[in-house]
């Protein structure tokens, strides 16, 4: 992956987990409250699109780590930078199917296939993803803390690598409207 393409993909999730997350935040502040009424925007941010954005993002970045984009090594590629978040998650490989439960069960069924809880804004300081015995808990912008500075030594470590396949197709790029 050449650097402006990582720079592009870089762009378009940055762009979607933050957005996201700053649409929840002071949420609650009468000029956001004024805006929102006047816009016809509902409160709030889209906490299970944000969360299956950033598992399907995981899945990506692994590709990228390991220059593998074949079709039978998503759930290799997913698990290997999952654990690059942190100790906790690589722990929670060990324990739990998150690749299958959570992942799998967004990206294709549209529900965890376990219990969870999903919630935009981190209380206390965690892993963006926990196991409590009975349930998975995801928290947007714990995971975005952690995946980001995951994907930043990522994008630190292959700079000087080129891969022989171009990821992005020529002409896409980050725009707010559709043009026709």
């Amino acid at each position: 992956m050449t650097k402006p393409e990582l720079d592009q993909a870089r762009l378009f999730i940055t762009s979607d987990i933050e957005r996201e997350i700053e649409l929840v935040r002071g949420q609650d502040l009468w000029w956001k409250k004024a805006a929102r009424r006047l816009w016809g925007v509902r409160p709030g941010g889209g906490n299970l699109l944000a969360a299956l954005g950033l598992l399907c993002y995981t899945e990506f970045a692994g590709r990228i780590k390991r220059n593998d984009f074949s079709g039978a090594s998503s759930r290799a590629c997913f698990d290997e930078f999952f654990a690059d978040l942190g100790p906790d998650y690589a722990s929670l490989l060990q324990s739990c199917r998150v690749y299958n439960d959570l992942r799998c069960g967004l990206a294709h069924e549209y529900f965890v296939k376990m219990s969870c809880d999903i919630a935009m804004l981190e209380g206390t300081r965690s892993a963006g993803v926990q196991w409590t015995g009975t349930k998975y808990v995801f928290v947007v912008e714990a995971y975005w803390r952690d995946f980001r500075a995951a994907f930043d030594r990522l994008a630190e470590s292959i700079q000087t690598r080129q891969p022989n396949i171009a990821l992005l197709p020529t002409g896409v790029t980050h725009s707010q409207h559709a043009r026709g």
